[in-house]
């Protein structure tokens, strides 16, 4: 067999064999990080082959080919494991009140890659409490003066996670201190549940997929803006809050044009916008996507 011929072979049979193993669960991208390392042996095979004169025995070929797969298999998977076990990677969360005593704001990032997100308002004993189903989570918490930081995000990030089970995130916030939130999602069935809380902006990027947001009651202004794609959201909004929703995109569908409200270009005001204590101001860029409107 022509060197050329089985280190070309060998590298795809390596890299579906990698691809394969994340799509069952085994690894991540972290794998392919580490695997990179190997490329020695690359020039270790090819001098191989000069010294063969360029041809390597097939049950030499073939050899090599079965002891690479295997121990590649092996590697990838020992080091996910090793890069989860090494990290803060948690199946739940709590941040008590008696940790952070003196925090009056909390900024809240999402890395979320799909699944199904629930966010709703939690006791006043917990600044957040989160419980994380089937693939543990990553979590960096800080305090910076009166600002509560935490970032959370997939222990490990598959290839083509569609093929695994769904991940199922369920977050409760404080409603004694103002949140600042950024969810950055691929395919999700969110409901993010904000009544009562004091949000002061939320950022929401959403890859595709259903979304619910409910809003106001907060006694606070609101920022919340929203990027998706070819995605279904829904704004549940009471009638005792002011509302301002500018669309950019190409929506699909909304229903703003039947609730009466005053428009000037491609923003739309509430009737109560002015006089309203609660007030939410939307930015919303949907591309081939629906926007119902619940108020």
């Amino acid at each position: 067999m022509r060197i050329g011929n089985l280190i070309s072979g060998l590298l795809l049979i390596v890299a579906g064999e990698l691809l394969f193993l994340a799509n069952l669960g085994y690894c991540s991208w972290v794998s392919f990080y580490e695997l990179s390392k190997w490329w020695p042996v690359l020039l270790i095979i090819f001098g191989f082959g000069i010294l063969s004169k360029g041809r390597v025995p097939y049950l030499i070929a073939y050899l090599i080919v079965i002891l690479s797969v295997g121990s590649v298999g092996v590697y990838a998977v020992q080091t996910d494991r090793t890069e989860n076990n090494t990290t803060s990677a948690k199946s739940s969360i709590s941040i008590t009140r008696q940790q952070y005593s003196d925090v009056k704001k909390g900024h809240l990032s999402l890395d979320y890659g799909g699944g199904k997100l629930s966010v709703a308002s939690g006791g006043t004993g917990d600044l957040l409490k989160g419980q994380f189903n089937n693939k543990p989570v990553v979590n960096n918490v800080s305090a910076n003066l009166e600002t509560l930081n935490v970032d959370l995000q997939p222990s490990g990030h598959a290839w083509f996670p569609a093929h695994n089970k769904i991940d199922h995130w369920q977050l409760l916030l404080s409603p004694d201190i103002t949140w600042l939130l950024d969810i950055d999602t691929g395919a999700v069935d969110g409901n993010i549940d904000l009544t009562g809380i004091p949000l002061q902006r939320l950022n929401c990027d959403i890859g595709a997929g259903n979304i619910n947001f409910k809003l106001g009651n907060n006694g606070t202004r609101s920022k919340l803006n929203i990027e998706a794609g070819a995605s279904n959201v829904t704004l549940q909004i009471p009638n005792d809050t002011g509302v301002s929703i500018l669309i950019d995109g190409a929506l699909k569908a909304d229903n703003l044009d039947t609730l009466g409200w005053d428009r000037i270009d491609n923003k739309y005001y509430s009737p109560n916008y002015q006089q309203a204590i609660s007030k939410v101001d939307c930015d919303i860029d949907i591309s081939a996507g629906n926007l119902d409107v619940q108020y």
